[in-house]
């Protein structure tokens, strides 16, 4: 019998069991556990996020149905009740440890890959995942009104996720830049959402860089005008100071700001960044790589069913979720490793048609025979996707 003789099974060829049971073992997620173990809970989790089932229902009639082939895939049918159960019991933090695990790995992998920049380029932003108030009475955001939020610090030139955080929807964004941008020597971009001259400051001690937009209160006064092309997008290129109390006391070094026009959309921008060295026109492509955040926000939400969950309480919600984001850097280990060039939202319906027959991940895509060695160039998570 071949190692890996189901799609599913190859999904997770390299995610290393061992890993994952150290994991388990830091919270004991298997204490008194007899039949279903944490493992069998994740497999079953991963096999629903890509059968798109969304109830727990669902979930089971799916596996009853395909009952003869679960054992060649290592999955174990499992109750309603059961499954449920463990949902509710196996700590949320083991799949958060198996995620950074996995992104860990991504990264060794990515380290021969080309960058788009100088520096490794990272994106921080958040969005709001929506609940009902009635059915999740803990995720508190407004008065009629649930929610979680997802903090992430996506990897600017691969795609993925690199960090993440999950709160309640009342934290703002900028409380979790202190967790977000702990890294040296990267250039980390985000929205004004995240102006907080303290956490910016600590990015500056970092010997890191920063790019965001300026806000429209700011006090600052200006101190030189930096050359600049008059005919070209780039308006002014100034060194400021900030003047305000409190801003001046939190951020008391010289900032760049940048005033940019797009030739597509003909808006003005204010960019605000402690990089002194680049172009000014450089700066403001690092700022338009924002975007590819939004689009993976859009992807999780539309394909890996993250907007409907299988439990009401918090561990369960922040289970699935952590899940989800392991399936989204297993697919790219997956399509950088083997060399396949579908692109995920193709690849994510050829598993979902035959996740449970006797193929691999390359055997799916008919334009691949065999394995491709590692590609040295990079291969964006998003390659290919369309809204």
């Amino acid at each position: 019998m071949t190692k890996h003789t189901t799609v599913f099974a190859s999904m997770l060829r390299h995610l290393s069991r061992s890993e994952f049971e150290s994991a388990v073992s830091c919270y004991n997620g298997d204490f008194k556990t007899r039949n279903f173990s944490c493992w069998d809970l994740f497999k079953s989790m991963l096999y629903a996020l890509v059968s798109c089932c969304f109830s727990v229902r669902e979930i089971e009639a799916s596996m009853r149905a395909n009952g003869s082939r679960l054992y060649h895939a290592g999955l174990k049918q499992a109750k309603r009740s059961t499954f449920c159960d463990a949902l509710e019991r196996r700590q949320h933090e083991i799949f958060r440890g198996v995620f950074h695990k996995l992104v860990d790995k991504a990264q060794n992998i990515s380290g021969k890959m080309k960058k788009k920049f100088k520096d490794p380029l990272r994106i921080i932003d958040a969005t709001v995942i929506s609940l009902c108030l009635k059915r999740f009475n803990w995720a508190k955001y407004r008065k009629a009104k649930g929610a979680v939020k997802l903090h992430l610090n996506m990897d600017g030139d691969c795609r993925i996720p690199f960090d993440a955080y999950l709160t309640d929807g009342k934290v703002h964004d900028s409380k979790e830049m202190e967790n977000l941008a702990r890294q040296k020597g990267v250039v980390y971009v985000m929205d004004r959402g995240y102006v907080d001259y303290k956490s910016l400051y600590c990015i500056e001690l970092r010997c890191s860089f920063f790019v965001t937009r300026m806000k429209s209160n700011c006090a600052f006064k200006r101190t030189h005008n930096n050359p600049h092309k008059e005919d070209g997008p780039v308006l002014s290129d100034v060194l400021i100071v900030l003047t305000g109390n409190a801003a001046k006391k939190a951020y008391p070094k010289p900032l760049r700001k940048i005033k940019y026009k797009d030739k597509e959309t003909k808006k003005v921008y204010e960019f605000l960044t402690n990089d002194m060295e680049r172009e000014a026109e450089d700066i403001a492509a690092i700022y338009k790589e924002r975007w590819e955040v939004e689009l993976f926000f859009k992807w999780i939400k539309q394909h890996l069913k993250v907007k409907s969950f299988w439990g009401t309480s918090e561990n369960a919600v922040y289970s699935q979720i952590w899940v989800a984001l392991i399936l989204t850097v297993l697919i790219w280990i997956n399509r950088t490793l083997d060399g396949i060039t579908a692109n995920p939202h193709e690849l994510m319906i050829m598993m979902k048609s035959a996740l449970l027959t006797k193929n691999s991940l390359v055997g799916l895509c008919t334009n691949i025979s065999a394995p491709k060695p590692p590609d040295c160039s990079s291969q964006p998570f998003l390659e290919g996707f369309k809204c």
